[in-house]
């Protein structure tokens, strides 16, 4: 079970960077679209990369609670390279940075919760 949930990960990785690095492969935008709305398009691919990043280094599966924590951790670590991503091929914004900021303060939260439940 476990190999397949490693394999399932980097599938979901590699899966997640191509989306975002190229999110009009699904569906095709307006072309009016700012850069602005371009990186909010690909911040949601960033959810494949952190499911990936959750099933490839995951390996404590008997405690939900630790379980809970380290999917949400790696969920936004995911959302967090999708936006560094668009931040570095679009450029950089104010807000853009301001939602960041935003979810490194969640991702150290979650990291805390997971360390404290680890200890």
């Amino acid at each position: 079970m476990i190999p397949i949930l490693k394999i399932s990960g980097v599938i979901l990785i590699i899966a997640g960077f191509i989306f975002t690095l190229k999110p009009d492969l699904v569906t095709k935008f307006p072309t009016s679209i700012d850069a602005y709305q371009m990186i909010e398009k690909r911040v949601p691919w960033g959810l494949l990369i952190g499911l990936g990043l959750f099933l490839l280094f995951y390996t404590n599966w008997t405690s939900w609670g630790l379980g809970i924590v380290a999917f949400l951790f790696a969920l936004t670590l995911g959302i967090i390279i999708a936006r560094l991503t668009g931040l570095l091929i679009d450029g950089f914004f104010v807000k853009q940075i301001w939602w960041l900021l935003i979810e490194l303060a969640v991702l150290f939260l979650f990291g805390f919760l997971y360390w404290k439940q680890k200890h």
